[in-house]
């Protein structure tokens, strides 16, 4: 499989192309896919308690503002965002059920997190003034389009380091992480986009940051205690710092300097997502990564995936 130019043609460098319909099979990956390193594995399996969720309710903030798009390649780029978004929760659920056999039961945490994009997506009531309801909806984006910055950091870092592949995390894991990462970092402009063409500003923009930062951190460390509280293979005590600073010296994770490194150029009032990363490396990965190509195989083959 290789990247299409074709494709290519006329788009716009941020914003997402198509949706790849993956399929993993769980059956063979542990708990702790990165041997040794359960405290790494658990770092990253955070991702799937924060996604599912995470990933609808980005779906339900950007549909919700879709009709005020008047521009027409944004509005067109607009599905396949959200097939993207809605096919990551599936795939993220589906690791969910597996950490579940596993004796691993999520629900307790995720339930948490729906209650709380619950009430987001409540705030914004009919019988508010349409203008209190236009600025909840662009707050909603602003902090989306935070989340998205970091989603597309974390996408960067997975598929431009190979210290897992080096010391044996599970191939299947990775390739569903680089095939999210990368398509992250694929459609890295769009909510940001659509945050400024229905009237976001940019102080909204940067305030929205200060929060979802701090909070986002808030729930990953929270998330890798609940993994190893709840974690029956789990031994010795419970997550420390001094865990991560290993895991990161040795590539196991992202170091803090490289998920908050770029807030500084996402504070800036010229700033725009296409000024950092790069899709042709995500779209590299995409052409090689097992599981895209096996999607690509069925929808190509008669009456395979639509």
């Amino acid at each position: 499989m290789t990247v299409n130019t074709a494709v290519l043609e006329g788009h716009v460098e941020g914003h997402p192309i198509e949706r790849r319909m993956v399929r993993f099979d769980w059956s063979e990956t542990p708990a702790h896919w990165v041997p040794g390193d359960p405290f790494a594995s658990h770092v990253i399996n955070v991702l799937h308690l924060l996604l599912p969720a995470g990933e609808r309710w980005f779906i339900d903030v950007v549909a919700r503002v879709r009709s005020q798009i008047d521009d027409p390649e944004l509005q067109e780029v607009v599905k396949p965002f959200i097939q993207q978004e809605s096919w990551h929760a599936q795939a993220h659920q589906h690791v969910l059920e597996a950490l579940a056999a596993q004796g691993i039961d999520s629900r307790p945490y995720t339930d948490k997190l729906e209650r709380m994009f619950s009430g987001f997506i409540a705030a914004s009531h009919p019988s508010w003034p349409s203008w209190a309801q236009r600025w909840m909806e662009r707050r909603n984006l602003a902090a989306v389009a935070a989340i998205e910055h970091f989603t597309a950091v974390l996408g960067d870092w997975i598929i431009t380091h190979d210290a897992l592949d080096r010391d044996g995390a599970d191939p299947q894991m990775l390739d569903l992480l680089r095939w999210h990462g990368a398509e992250e970092v694929e459609h890295r402009a769009l909510v940001f986009d659509v945050h400024r063409a229905v009237g976001g500003r940019w102080i909204q923009r940067v305030t929205t940051m200060l929060t979802v930062g701090p909070s986002l951190a808030l729930w990953w460390i929270t998330g890798v205690r609940y993994l190893a509280h709840n974690d029956p293979k789990w031994s010795g005590p419970g997550p420390r710092w001094r865990d991560y600073f290993r895991a990161a010296r040795g590539g196991h994770v992202p170091t803090l300097r490289h998920i908050f490194g770029r807030v500084p150029n996402y504070m800036r009032p010229s700033y725009h997502p296409s000024q950092e990363f790069s899709t042709g490396e995500a779209l590299e990965y995409l052409a090689r990564s097992p599981a895209a190509q096996a999607a690509a195989a069925r929808r190509e083959a008669p009456g395979g995936d639509g």
